[in-house]
């Protein structure tokens, strides 16, 4: 009688400690497709659309997931909402600023890069969301330890972008990839190449 009351409360612990460590959105490196989201949509090998996480924000739109088979989730992407913006940008650099600092009270100290590409043509201050159409404007945020950054538990590195939708508009990416991402990306390519 007592060995059966036994495993009902390591599982709460179980549970408890898992929770208490939950990645990026409530997911956890490791984790199958079935227990992400069961409905996921698979867009193509090994890369799911959901709109259902743990812990959804209200910044981002939708999450695409890579779970592979045998090392199961190995990275998350969060697609921003649309964010209505000038020529200049100024909305989206803000958007972008704001949840740099989010990131940064998390992570710790990151890469920041605001890069228009030498030689570009849409070089005035009116231009830069006709720059990010154009790829010739870069502005993105890397996390990792090897910057110093404090990720916490499989980490491994997180990013945000600044992407334009069109010139009057722009949203923002941001990605988590954990420890186990290069193991993922090799099985799902040898998984491809077996189609061949």
């Amino acid at each position: 009688m007592k060995k059966s009351l036994g495993i009902p409360v390591i599982m709460l612990i179980g549970l408890f400690v898992q929770s208490a460590v939950a990645g990026p959105f409530g997911l956890d490196m490791g984790m199958s497709i079935k227990k992400i989201d069961p409905k996921a949509k698979e867009i193509s090998s090994g890369m799911y659309k959901t709109t259902k996480v743990p812990k959804p924000h209200s910044a981002f739109e939708y999450y695409v997931v890579q779970v592979s088979k045998n090392n199961g989730l190995c990275w998350i992407k969060a697609i921003g909402k649309d964010i209505s913006t000038s020529s200049y940008g100024i909305e989206l650099k803000s958007a972008f600023e704001s949840m740099n600092k989010k990131l940064s009270k998390a992570y710790g100290k990151n890469e920041t890069t605001d890069l228009l590409m030498p030689g570009s043509i849409w070089n005035e201050p009116n231009e830069f969301m006709m720059a990010m159409i154009e790829k010739e404007r870069f502005l993105m945020a890397i996390w990792d330890k090897e910057k110093g950054s404090k990720l916490k538990g499989n980490l491994k590195q997180v990013g945000l972008i600044a992407k334009p939708g069109g010139r009057s508009k722009g949203y923002l990416i941001l990605e988590y990839s954990f420890s186990n991402s290069e193991v993922c990306d090799k099985e799902i390519a040898a998984q491809e190449d077996d189609a061949l």
